[in-house]
C-alpha cells in the first residue's frame, strides 16, 4: 500500500514589468496582490535598487508579467521584444525564454504553443475585467501555490 506524502509549498516568482509609454500603477498593483494573495513571490521591475539585481531577478524569475496600455498588437512583442522593450534589451532578450503573460486592453495572452495565445478576453483594461479574469482564475486554481507530492510506501509512515 501507498500513501501520498505532502513535500512542501512550491511558489513561482513574478517579475511585474509596467509599460513605460503609460503608467497603470493601480492595475500593476491588483495583478501583483492577486498573485501574492495566491502564495507567488513578486517584483516589480522598477523596485530594484541596482542594475544587477533586476537581471538576476529576469535570470530567475518564473514568469514575466506585461501591462501593455499602448495599443501595438500582441503578436509582435512574443515575435521581436527585443524592439518593443528597447529601453531594457536584456528583458527582450528573455521573453523568448521565459513564460510571459501579457495583460493588454483586450485581453490576457501567454506565450504557450501557439503564441501569443489568448486565455482571457477583456473589453478594456480595468478593475472590473481584471476581478472578471482573478475570479476565474480561483475557479481553475490559476495561478495558485501548488505542491510537491512523493508517493510513498505505508511502511515509511509507521
Amino acid at each position: 500500500m501507498y500513501r501520498i506524502k505532502l513535500n512542501k509549498h512550491l511558489s513561482m516568482k513574478y517579475l511585474l514589468v509596467e509599460d513605460k509609454v503609460q503608467q497603470g500603477q493601480v492595475i500593476l498593483d491588483s495583478i501583483a496582490e492577486f498573485l501574492w494573495n495566491n502564495g507567488n513571490e513578486i517584483y516589480a521591475s522598477n523596485n530594484f535598487n541596482t542594475r544587477t539585481d533586476y537581471l538576476n531577478i529576469v535570470r530567475c524569475c518564473d514568469c514575466i508579467v506585461l501591462l501593455i496600455f499602448r495599443g501595438c498588437p500582441v503578436e509582435s512583442i512574443f515575435r521581436s521584444g527585443q524592439e518593443t522593450f528597447q529601453t531594457d534589451n536584456d528583458l527582450g532578450k528573455s521573453l523568448n525564454k521565459k513564460f510571459v503573460l501579457v495583460f493588454s486592453a483586450n485581453g490576457v495572452y501567454c506565450n504557450a504553443i501557439p503564441f501569443p495565445h489568448k486565455i482571457f478576453h477583456f473589453e478594456g483594461l480595468c478593475q472590473d475585467e481584471l476581478a472578471r479574469f482573478f475570479n476565474w482564475c480561483g475557479k481553475l486554481n490559476l495561478f495558485t501555490k501548488s505542491s510537491s507530492y512523493t508517493i510513498c510506501p505505508s511502511s515509511q509512515f509507521h
